[in-house]
This record gives structure tokens, sequence and C-alpha cells, in this order.
């Protein structure tokens, strides 16, 4: 069994699912709870762990955890591989790891590229586990999407230089409901807190709003859906990672490093780069 950790923002999180695909077997994902969750609710054959428990908490300090649960130690004694998102493999993390999985291959991953790093995320991972003796296979998600759901829309971003302005998100929706396109906004925490009231009470009026405040809420949206429509954020990695239709638009960061992956992504990015 393999173990793997994790416990960056949803958009990075969900670009580890290729590696997560390409590890084969049976794998459990330690990362904060809702999207360990969603991992093992959309890649086969991975199981989860809130990476929030109070053993896991202590890796980080000298010394660590004296003892664990048993339902710790079972998962960190049947490990065979364990792999770090967290770790450099020189901290105390990796120390304590090492003296209660003693008898686990242990790989460390740094999640952000070099600086000149020229590829895409995943090629980076990809890259540093092979420096590691470790070779991923190619499993990819199948194209997926339901041909008599509505178009979703996104309008979103944790960074706000990347958000396509909400006029023309307006105009978008607009109309592809004059043209008589089924469209369902997706609104999430940011916006819920980030929007002035009269903006949220307007488009609640005018278009049937799905609001979801984590990832596992907006799962069951995405996978009725016909196609999506959004800016550079995890809810757009993730309906991609779910196969469907997605088309992303980029602003200020490049897709050739941070596009989503999937089997139906189209990218629309300025014609000079990012900036």
């Amino acid at each position: 069994m393999d173990l793997l950790f994790h416990e960056a923002a949803l958009g990075d999180f969900v670009l580890t699912f290729p590696l997560l695909r390409g590890l084969g077997g049976s794998v459990t994902v330690v990362a904060p709870w809702d999207r360990a969750h969603l991992a093992a609710k959309v890649v086969p054959s991975v199981a989860s762990m809130d990476i929030e428990m109070f053993e896991f908490v202590r890796l980080h300090v000298e010394g660590g955890p004296a003892h664990v649960s048993p339902a710790v130690g079972d998962l960190l004694c049947g490990a065979t591989r364990i792999f770090s998102f967290i770790s450099s493999g020189r901290d105390h993390w990796a120390k304590n790891i090492a003296r209660l999985a003693p008898q686990a291959e242990r790989y460390f991953v740094d999640p952000r590229p070099d600086t000149g790093w020229p590829g895409h995320i995943t090629a980076w991972h990809r890259a540093q586990l092979a420096d590691q003796g470790v070779e991923l296979g190619e499993t990819h998600p199948p194209a997926g999407g339901d041909a008599a759901g509505p178009v979703l829309v996104h309008p979103g971003s944790g960074g706000l230089a990347k958000c396509w302005p909400v006029e023309r998100y307006e105009a978008l929706i607009s109309a592809l409901v004059d043209r008589g396109t089924p469209v369902r906004p997706i609104l999430g925490e940011v916006e819920l807190s980030r929007w002035p009231a009269e903006r949220l009470g307007r488009w609640r009026e005018r278009w049937d709003v799905a609001v979801c405040r984590s990832a596992v809420e907006l799962l069951p949206v995405l996978r009725g859906a016909s196609r999506y429509i959004g800016n550079d954020a995890g809810p757009t990695h993730l309906a991609a990672q779910l196969g469907l239709p997605t088309l992303v638009l980029f602003g200020p960061t490049s897709p050739q490093r941070w596009a989503p992956v999937g089997p139906q992504v189209t990218v629309l990015a300025p014609p000079d780069g990012p900036g």
C-alpha cells in the first residue's frame, strides 16, 4: 500500500490526481479531510485519511508523537511506499516518519517547480519521482459529462487577478440563456465573502445558482453537468479531472505550467503570455 501526504490548496491538490492514477494499486491520501475525501471519490483505488489528526500534526515537531492510535499505526505499518509533498526529506517530519514506518520506501516531492522549469507541473512531479527511481503509469481520466445537464459557469478564483471580469461572465451567461442553453452558475466561499450583497442577490434572482462551500459539495454538481467554463481555479481543475469538456480562462499565470489536466480541456490565454 502507498501513502501520499499533501496539504496544499484545491487546485494544486487536484493536479496530483494524475500521479495518483499513475502509481497504480492501493493508495491512501493523507490530506485535509475534504480534499482527501474528494480524491477517494474521484480516483479509483484511493482511500482517505485526515491529515489534521493529532498524530499527523505532531510529525512536524522534533521527536514527533511517542505513540499513535491503532488506525494510524496500522496505516504506517502497512505502507510499502510513502510519498510526501509536505517535507524536504531533511526535516523533523522526515525523521519522524522514518522512525514510525521504517519498512516503507520514502519519496519527497517539492510541490512548486523551479523558476526555470519549462514544462507542466505534472511533469515536474513525474521528473522528481523519476530521479528517485519511481516511474509512473499513464492513466488518464475518461471523457465525461452529462449531455442533458447544464453548462456550469464558475466566475471565481482565490486569486483576484485570475478572474475574468464579472460583467463579462454575466454577459456570457445571458447570451447562453438567450440561445436556450441551460446554464448553472457556481459560487463558492470566496465569492460569498468577496462579492457585494447586491450582486449575489442579482445572480440568485436571475439564475439557478449552485452554492458549493466545499469540494465535496461541488462534486455532484460537476458530475451532473454537460460542460464547464471557469478561471484558473480549483473547481476548474476538478472539472477537467472528471472528464468534463472544460474551457479555462487564463490571465496572469502560465497555462504551460498550470493548465488543468483532462481529456477535454480547452485553454484561452492572452496571445502574449502571462502579464
